[in-house]
This record gives structure tokens, sequence and C-alpha cells, in this order.
């Protein structure tokens, strides 16, 4: 076995546990999703699972490359090897785009195409406000469930759009038993 053929197969072994960690991540983050919570480990867990994700692309795919032309070339017999050659060739052509749109959306996952800003009071309570990425006229507040799931509590449209939220320099305080969040001159009750 040659050293190529070695760190191929090296690749491939841990290219499988880098997907299992994505998929039991991604399914953990849509369970909570499905009872409005949101996973949050420091960083949102859908971030986390497109960080394994393109490990498990990039360490698959360069596993493959190294390891495919030396099966293909261990065919003794010369049109064999040629078939198979071009069919390989080939299908590895029709994949590329398809694994190139997936790579692209999990850097944009694993980069974070929105934003999740913590706020935390004096009091030590938190909670968690999402902006998307794009035009930011998307804004969801969650407050504190339990170590790592925050609770979605409302969408606040009044905070939206320019400035981003991050830019804001909001704060929230606890006043008689309820939490306010205040981003430049507006005020929320959370």
């Amino acid at each position: 076995m040659k050293r190529r053929e070695i760190w191929g197969v090296a690749l491939l072994t841990l290219a499988v546990p880098a997907a299992w960690a994505d998929h039991a991540i991604y399914e953990a983050y849509r369970a909570a999703a499905r009872d409005d919570l949101l996973l949050y480990i420091r960083i949102p867990a859908d971030w986390i699972s497109s960080w394994f994700r393109i490990a498990a692309l990039l360490a698959g795919a360069t596993g493959l490359l190294l390891l495919l032309p030396a099966l293909v070339g261990r065919i003794a017999r010369k049109i064999p090897r040629r078939i198979v050659g071009w069919t390989t060739a080939v299908a590895v052509a029709a994949a590329v785009p398809y694994f190139g749109l997936i790579f692209l959306f999990a850097c944009l996952g694993a980069f974070g195409i929105g934003d999740t800003v913590k706020i935390t009071a004096a009091d030590g309570q938190s909670v968690l406000v999402t902006q998307d990425g794009f035009y930011g006229d998307s804004v969801d507040i969650y407050s504190e469930h339990d170590e790592h799931h925050y609770k979605w509590v409302r969408s606040a449209p009044e905070i939206s759009g320019w400035p981003r939220v991050k830019d804001q320099n909001c704060r929230l305080d606890t006043a008689s038993g309820e939490l306010r969040l205040t981003c430049g001159v507006t005020t929320l009750v959370v």
C-alpha cells in the first residue's frame, strides 16, 4: 500500500465521524426548533453542525481524490481500466456542482449568515437576539430556558434593519420582575 492510499483511507475514515457529528448536532438543533427552542452552545448549534459538514466534505473529497486513481490504476487490463477511469471521471464531474452547492451553504452556515447576539443583564439573566443576514428585517428574541436552550419569546421588528442589532450597543435590564431590552433609543419588554 502506497503512502497516497494510506492518506486516502485515513481521510475517508476521518470524514465518517465528522459526517455523523454533523448529522447528530443538526438533528438535535431541529428537534429543539420544533419546540420553539434554540440550541446554543456558545454559538448556535447549526453553526457547529456546518463546521462538521465542511470537515466531512473536505476530508471525504480529498480522500477520494487520493484513493480513486490508485484503485483504478490497479485494474490489470487496459480496456476495463479505461472504462472504469472514464466512468469515474464523468461521475466526479457530475457530482462537483452538487457538492459545491452543499459546501457553499455549509460555509454560509458556519460563518453565520445572520447575527446571534447574547446580551446579559447585571443579575446574570441573558437573552439571545437573532437577526437574519440579508436585509436584517427579521429579528427574534429568545430567553433562557435551560443550560443550552433558549426559548423563543417574540419577534422584534422595532429593532430590525440597519444599523444591525450587534452594532446598536444593546443592554438588558431587570425591573420589577421583567426584562427590558434597550437597543439604541428603543426599549422592548421581553
